[in-house]
C-alpha cells in the first residue's frame, strides 16, 4: 500500500497531465510547495522545471564534481572556466549551488581594493603592454622574475630571470615580445609599453632606445599600483600559485623551467575571470571582444537546449513507467 506521501505525488503528478498545476492541487491538499518538493527530492525524483529553468542533468553534476577532484583549489568560477574551455556552459550559481550542496565550498573573503580604477581601455592585443619586475629566490640568494604582459588578453609576452635589473634588460625583453608577436622594430605601430618610475626605466638608455624605434614609453604615477595593475595582478597570482609553493629555486635553469611550465599554464590553460573565463591565449588568439561575448552566448544557449531535452526526454519516460491512478 502506498504511503500518504507517494499517493500525493502520484495525485499531483495524474493531475498534472489532465491540465491541473501542481500548485493548484497541492493548494487543496493543503500541502506547502516546498514540503512536496523535498519529498521528490528524498525520493530521487528531482523536479523537471522550476523557476522556468532546468536543473543540472547527472552528466552535468558528474563533470563539476570531477573537476573539483582532478583541482580541488578551483573555485566555483574557475571551474565555470574550466568546463567552458570544454565547450559546455554552466552558469557560475548553478557549479555553486551544487559545490554548496556537496559540501564543497570553501570560505574565502576578498580584500577590497585600495586604489581607483586605472585610467585606460585596451580594445585589441599588442596595442599596450606592461612590464614590471618581482623578486624571487634562487639558492636562497635574491634574483628578479621579469615581464611583459599584453594588456588586452593579459597574456604573458615574455620573461626572463635575472640577478638584477638594469635599462639592458628593459630594452632586450622589449625586443623578445616583438620577436615573439613577430613585429618588426621598423613597424609603425609598435606596442606602448607601461612602466613604473624604476631607474632602469627612467634611465636615459631606455628611453633614447624607445625613441629612436618610435615606440611610447608610458610611466605610471608615483604611488598608483593600479596604472600598472594587470602586471600586479599576475604577479599575485604567480606568488601564490608557482613563486611561494617553492621557496629558493636550487639553481637558474630550474627556475626558467619551473616558472616557464606555470606561465606556459597561465597563458593557455588557466581561465581568466576577468576575460569572461576564457584563457589569455585564447582571447590573445581571438582579439576581438565581440566575437568572444557571441561564442560564450551560443555555448550557453546549446547547453541550455541539450539540458532541456534530457529533462523533457526524462520526463517522458517516468510518465511511460508510472502508474496511472485509476478514479
Amino acid at each position: 500500500m502506498r504511503t500518504q506521501r507517494e499517493g500525493v505525488m502520484v495525485l499531483a503528478e495524474a493531475q498534472k497531465k489532465c491540465g491541473r498545476s501542481v500548485f493548484e492541487v497541492l493548494q487543496t491538499l493543503g500541502i506547502k510547495r516546498s514540503t512536496y518538493y523535498r519529498w521528490k527530492k528524498q525520493e530521487g525524483m528531482q523536479p523537471i522545471k522550476r523557476g522556468g529553468a532546468y536543473p543540472l542533468t547527472p552528466e552535468e553534476e558528474r563533470m563539476i564534481e570531477t573537476t573539483k577532484e582532478e583541482r580541488p583549489g578551483l573555485r566555483h568560477r574557475q571551474i565555470q572556466g574550466v568546463l567552458q574551455g570544454k565547450g559546455v556552459y554552466l552558469s557560475f550559481s548553478s557549479i555553486y549551488k551544487h559545490l554548496k550542496y556537496r559540501g564543497r565550498v570553501e570560505p574565502y573573503a576578498r580584500r577590497r581594493a585600495p586604489w581607483e580604477h586605472p585610467r585606460y581601455e585596451v580594445w585589441q592585443r599588442n596595442l599596450m603592454w606592461g612590464c614590471d619586475w618581482t623578486k624571487i629566490k634562487i639558492a636562497h640568494l635574491r634574483w628578479y622574475l621579469l615581464t611583459v604582459i599584453d594588456f588586452f588578453s593579459r597574456r604573458i609576452i615574455a620573461f626572463d630571470i635575472v640577478p638584477t635589473v638594469n635599462a639592458s634588460h628593459i630594452k632586450g625583453i622589449y625586443q623578445v615580445g616583438l620577436k615573439a608577436q613577430d613585429i618588426s622594430l621598423q613597424s609603425e605601430s609598435l606596442p606602448e609599453l607601461r612602466v613604473d618610475r624604476g631607474s632602469p626605466n627612467t634611465s636615459w638608455v631606455t628611453k633614447e632606445f624607445f625613441e629612436i624605434i618610435g615606440a611610447e614609453l608610458s610611466y605610471a604615477r608615483v604611488r598608483r599600483p593600479t596604472d600598472n595593475a594587470l602586471t600586479e595582478r599576475f604577479y599575485g597570482t604567480i606568488k601564490q600559485e608557482e613563486i611561494y609553493l617553492v621557496g629558493s629555486y636550487p639553481d637558474e635553469q630550474s627556475a626558467r623551467e619551473e616558472i616557464g611550465h606555470y606561465i606556459g599554464y597561465y597563458n593557455g590553460n588557466r581561465p581568466h575571470q576577468a576575460l569572461m573565463n576564457f584563457t589569455p591565449a585564447y582571447v590573445h588568439q581571438v582579439n576581438n571582444k565581440t566575437a568572444l561575448l557571441q561564442e560564450r552566448k551560443a555555448m550557453k544557449t546549446e547547453t541550455r537546449k541539450k539540458r532541456k531535452e534530457y529533462w523533457i526526454n526524462v520526463e517522458k519516460s517516468d510518465s511511460l513507467n508510472s502508474p496511472i491512478l485509476s478514479h
